[in-house]
């Protein structure tokens, strides 16, 4: 019971946008992810809303960056 209950929490978790290019820019936010360097060191010991909103963030991010280009 307590494997079904672990992979029904798990598949609820925000999954990692690392997309293994791992260089920031010049304000210190992710060209792969878009995430800052601060997110990306404290994603481990965030919470599910946590990484949500950085996850938010981080499209956020995305969409602006093409708006610049």
């Amino acid at each position: 019971m307590n494997s079904v209950v672990e992979k029904e929490k798990n598949s609820s978790e925000p999954k990692s946008p690392c997309r293994k290019v791992c260089r920031l820019d010049e304000e210190g936010m992710c060209v792969g992810c878009f995430r800052m360097l601060d997110e990306i060191a404290n994603w481990g010991i965030m919470t599910n809303p946590e990484r949500s909103d950085i996850l938010r963030k981080a499209h956020l991010r995305m969409q602006l960056r093409d708006l610049k280009l």
